[in-house]
């Protein structure tokens, strides 16, 4: 039997996004920050649905956290229905990173009013897919603007009962002579880090693994080579699940 159809969004994604991983083996340390890092945010804790009709033209809009734009992504693959008339949707991870699609439908009137609903919503890490399945009745762009904008932010609002503030974190490895550990010490007290592991090599010198709120990465690093008169070595990772 034949296999149905792929929208061209699906093909796309089918090609160049692969599920996104929920661990990591091995990271790169970074750095520097390249843009403002994040603060507090609030994302969903679980999935959320609404169904709706406008004309005979189903609507379904589905959100969830999202860690990533390969995560978002792969969300949208496993959640879009190929025998659907067209899976729309949209993402935000950060302030920066944000995507989003018509899939079929004209310009501007799906993806970004899905996209308006996730800016509007007060929640981060979110992607929202709105399956429509088509009920013989043509909406318009304004009609497809309400329709897909309306699902969404239904969803979004059903979404945001069960959010939560999260706080992003960053795991700080230190190597540092044993002779400056106490300047260390106090610039991590200050920052609250939280140890999650120290080791003491035979030539003096110590390595240090803290988890600190991710936006006081640089500040931390400031006051550690301040302490340490730029001694130490100073890596971070950004956060993964």
């Amino acid at each position: 039997a034949d296999l149905p159809m792929l929208s061209s969004t699906l093909r796309a994604l089918g090609e160049t996004v692969a599920p996104a991983r929920r661990t990591l083996t091995s990271r790169r340390p970074v750095t520097a920050i390249n843009s403002a890092a994040p603060g507090v945010y609030r994302t969903p804790c679980e999935p959320a649905t609404v169904d709706t009709e406008v004309k005979k033209s189903r609507f379904v809009a589905t959100c969830a956290p999202c860690t990533s734009a390969d995560d978002a992504l792969a969300f949208v693959r496993a959640n879009a229905d190929l025998s659907a008339s067209h899976n729309c949707w949209a993402f935000r991870t950060g302030e920066s990173v944000y995507r989003f699609s018509d899939d079929g439908e004209p310009g501007g009137s799906a993806g970004q009013p899905i996209m308006n609903a996730v800016n509007a919503s007060g929640l981060d890490f979110v992607v929202c897919v709105v399956t429509r399945y088509y009920g013989g009745t043509q909406l318009g762009v304004g009609g497809l603007i309400r329709a897909y904008g309306g699902a969404a932010q239904l969803a979004l609002e059903k979404a945001a009962d069960t959010a939560v503030e999260v706080t992003p974190k960053a795991d700080v490895v230190i190597c540092v002579a044993s002779a400056d550990l106490g300047g260390v010490y106090l610039a991590l007290d200050e920052f609250k880090a939280i140890k999650i592991d120290e080791e003491y090599s035979d030539d003096g010198t110590v390595h240090i693994q803290v988890e600190v709120e991710l936006a006081s990465v640089n500040n931390l690093k400031n006051r550690v080579q301040n302490a340490t008169s730029g001694r130490a070595d100073f890596k971070w990772w950004p956060p993964v699940d």
